[in-house]
């Protein structure tokens, strides 16, 4: 049996913020990793150069930091809105039902999102523990 075109919508909504989640968190994954490895060049005394590509690299990532932050932010917003629109009055237990699974992981997705950017709904304690900046600090302000 084909789903209901507002559970496919549905679908298609966890699914595009789950990847710009994961792209985010990639992001921020690899703007650490630079500020450590640019860090440790400067230690070991590494050729200016070399330290200043990488300081290229690592500036790469600080412009796209922001739009996949913006991204995850509308696409988050997005299926929070659709959540409320169309699958309100949906009761929410565990079970088979295709709808209530997505629902479910949809709801799991949007708490991760808000742990992620640090934000959070009217409902939920304030996230702690923030992964990254997401900003485009100075590359010296390490």
């Amino acid at each position: 049996m084909p789903l209901d075109p507002a559970l496919k919508q549905l679908q298609i909504k966890v699914g595009a913020a789950k990847r710009t989640k994961k792209e985010y968190e990639a992001y921020v994954k690899e703007e650490g990793t630079q500020r450590s490895k640019i860090d440790a060049m400067r230690t070991t005394g590494e050729e200016e150069a070399d330290i200043k590509k990488q300081m290229e690299v690592l500036n790469d990532t600080l412009t796209v930091l922001p739009d996949a932050r913006h991204r995850l932010q509308k696409y988050a917003t997005e299926l929070r809105d659709f959540l409320a629109e169309s699958h309100q009055e949906v009761p929410v237990v565990e079970g088979e039902d295709p709808e209530v699974q997505i629902i479910l992981e949809a709801r799991q997705l949007l708490r991760e999102v808000d742990q992620t950017l640090g934000t959070q709904t009217a409902e939920e304690e304030p996230a702690e523990d923030v992964a990254g900046t997401g900003g485009t600090a100075d590359v010296g302000d390490f």
